[in-house]
């Protein structure tokens, strides 16, 4: 994989017409005109509509902090998502691992590409050790995009999901029961926390060939 790495007017990382840039507040606006996803399990992640005062509070609140970082994936100077390392500990060299794209864009190989650029950027070029990230079960497309990449399953734990107007009497749901639990009325969604160090991603990186 062929790639310029940059550090000068926002830019990260281009590899051809893949850009990662430093996220910007008109980055964030632009989500405004994503499409939606129609899965309510993943409601949390629609952003059509919304507007420039709430996308501002949105975008103020992500990047409070140091250890707080965000970047936005551009296609043809399109962005198409966004790639975040939170919680970022400078002494351990690990931080936790966000990545939501434009539903638009899902099944077309960007998520595994731009992945794979920023992981090269994050292991050496910010020589950090390792990366974790939770994901929740029902997630299957993102949790075989993980393992891919090198991510190892670590343990699992309930987080009471966004959502509790799910309707599991709705067959398109019900598929989805057994990666939720319901308790005394309140839905809460397994959740999967997964690792990356550096020894495994270069590891991943060899089935390639």
């Amino acid at each position: 994989m062929t790639m310029e790495v940059m550090d000068r007017n926002n830019i990260i990382i281009k590899d051809d017409d893949l850009v990662i840039d430093k996220f910007t507040l008109e980055d964030a606006f632009s989500m405004s005109n994503w499409d939606n996803h129609d899965n309510e399990l993943f409601i949390d992640y629609n952003f059509n509509g919304n507007n420039e005062s709430y996308l501002t509070l949105w975008y103020h609140s992500k990047r409070i902090g140091f250890q707080n970082k965000y970047y936005g994936v551009n296609l043809n100077e399109e962005l198409i998502g966004y790639i975040a390392i939170k919680e970022i500990k400078f002494f351990k060299k690990t931080a936790i691992l966000g990545i939501v794209f434009n539903p638009k864009y899902s099944s077309m190989g960007l998520g595994y590409r731009s992945m794979r650029l920023f992981l090269d950027y994050y292991f050496y070029e910010l020589n950090m050790k390792e990366l974790t990230l939770d994901v929740n079960q029902f997630n299957y497309r993102a949790i075989n995009l993980y393992k891919k990449l090198g991510f190892v399953y670590k343990y699992a734990y309930l987080g009471l999901f966004e959502n509790q107007n799910i309707d599991f009497t709705n067959p398109f749901y019900a598929q989805f029961k057994d990666d939720f639990v319901i308790d005394k009325g309140r839905i809460y969604s397994i959740i999967h926390f997964m690792t990356l160090n550096k020894i495994d991603y270069e590891r991943s990186c060899k089935d390639d060939f």
